[in-house]
């Protein structure tokens, strides 16, 4: 494509070179530049692509899009490199990519789920009624990412702008019509997701989480409610938002979107989605589902917890939306099995009940031990382990540890990604919330294998055990190394050394 195209429409504010020539390819990683590739220098949280611009010059790069216009004084270029000075890299990644795939995100119908909790089952709920639907889909998660039966692996959780547009033409390309994916505050606020056109957005919930980045709860709103007001549109689109009602952050949304808005509830009967006669339990949700626009659905899940109710109900929301038929609703929803780490039970074990789950906010902790202590057999006990992630919000751990020992028989605190910090800091951090609870039974291990074997091994018949924290990741993060980790295979050795 030549450059002139790829650049329409950015913010510029200056040029050196000619802009009369071909591209072959874009990157903002110098390691992957080829010939005739032009190069975004990215200002990263622990690199900086301007330090690389030589290294993409070097593999082939023809042009150069900078937002540190000091840059020329570092280096000598090549007269036939074009370099283009722009305000902000990140936001020029965004328009180049979507203009070198030539838009391909206002081809798809595009569901963004965003939220603190709930945004992984609430993708994989929807991409399932979808399929059902015979709908052919692709979906991005934090977990895994698929185009048709393809699965597609991305650098980092959150993809930047280029991955994702190369992802949506690679979705066209596969004939898919229908794609969902998380949307995370990162994705937003670091224009990861600028000049996509999404159809409908899905607001899951918005409890204490990534304060670290965005200081406070206010500034993390914020962020997520630029999806769904009109000062904005331009740059997300838009049609409609699928929203908690129960939610404090939801109900404020309702009041501000522009979107047309379907609410869901399990406690409001005036929303547009209500919940009522629900069986949770060890089997799964049994429930019925009042829709405004088509009358009861009875509705039948293997998912457990009431957080999975509400999950489903953002999922039937979009459903509405796109005028499915509710036996395909209701078909989808009963196929849908799980998501690893997300809840997740270890069916291996049969004498007691051990989950693993992916609950690193208070309230998603809470949300899973309110669960537990909801299937809990008489005279049995929840012992719980988890720990807090290093170098991220410190507020939280103490917070997560008045939770545990309020609702837990029996927590070990243990190591979850130390990171850069001291593991046995982190875990007098959470201490300070158990002693706060009262709940006295309680043991500090660092080493997060040895805390779940103590679990397993102290658990008797019909007790439930909750592995917090880490759910689908296969790893720990340690000051100076990353390490394989994965708390569904420590629980598997145990049964096998058992």
């Amino acid at each position: 494509m030549n450059l002139k195209e790829i650049i329409r429409d950015l913010n510029i504010l200056n040029i050196k070179g000619s802009l009369d020539k071909d591209i072959l390819n874009i990157s903002y990683n110098s390691k992957k530049i080829t010939e005739n590739s032009l190069f975004i220098a990215i200002s990263g949280f622990k690199k900086d692509g301007h330090d690389f611009i030589i290294d993409a010059i070097n593999n082939g790069a023809t042009s150069i899009i900078v937002q540190k216009e000091d840059v020329l004084n570092k280096i000598s270029l090549n007269q036939n490199v074009t370099l283009i000075t722009v305000p902000d890299t990140r936001i020029a990644l965004a328009k180049v990519s979507d203009n070198f795939y030539k838009h391909p995100s206002s081809k798809l119908t595009l569901i963004g789920v965003t939220g603190t909790n709930g945004k992984t089952t609430t993708t994989f709920l929807t991409d399932r009624i979808l399929k059902c639907s015979n709908k052919k889909t692709s979906f991005i998660t934090t977990i895994e990412s698929f185009i048709l039966d393809k699965k597609i692996l991305f650098d980092r959780t959150t993809p930047e702008s280029l991955d994702l547009n190369s992802f949506f033409y690679e979705s066209l390309n596969s004939k898919v019509k229908f794609s969902t994916m998380e949307v995370s505050s990162h994705a937003i606020d670091l224009h990861r997701i600028d000049f996509l056109n999404y159809d409908y957005f899905i607001f899951t919930n918005l409890t204490q989480d990534h304060l670290d980045y965005h200081k406070n709860m206010q500034n993390y709103f914020n962020t997520k409610k630029k999806l769904f007001i009109k000062e904005y549109r331009n740059l997300y689109s838009g049609k409609g938002a699928v929203i908690n009602n129960d939610d404090l952050y939801g109900k404020q949304l309702i009041k501000e979107t522009d979107l047309e808005t379907i609410s869901y509830s399990i406690n409001d009967k005036n929303s547009d989605i209500f919940a009522q006669n629900i069986i949770n339990n060890t089997n799964g949700i049994e429930m019925d589902v009042l829709v405004k626009k088509l009358g009861n659905i009875h509705i039948k899940s293997n998912l457990m917890g009431y957080f999975n109710v509400y999950n489903i109900l953002a999922a039937i929301g979009v459903s509405v939306f796109l005028n499915i038929d509710p036996l395909f609703i209701q078909e989808g929803i009963k196929q849908m099995t799980g998501v690893n780490g997300r809840f997740e039970k270890i069916q291996e074990i049969k004498d007691f009940t051990v989950i693993v789950d992916y609950a690193h906010t208070p309230d998603g902790l809470e949300n899973i031990l309110k669960t537990a202590s909801s299937i809990l057999n008489k005279d049995s006990k929840i012992i719980t382990v988890f720990g807090c992630g290093g170098d991220r919000d410190k507020t939280k751990r103490k917070i997560m540890g008045k939770i545990a020992g309020d609702i837990s028989d029996f927590v070990i605190i243990t190591s979850d990604n130390p990171r850069t910090e001291d593991p046995q800091s982190i875990i007098e951090m959470i201490e300070e919330g158990l002693k706060e609870s009262g709940n006295k039974n309680y043991l500090k291990i660092v080493d997060r294998e040895t805390a779940i074997n103590n679990a397993l091994n102290m658990a008797n018949k019909d007790d439930i055990v909750i592995i917090a924290g880490k759910g689908h990741e296969n790893y720990q993060e340690f000051k100076d190394k990353r390490i394989y980790f994965s708390d569904q295979q420590v629980v598997k050795n145990w049964i096998n050394n058992s």
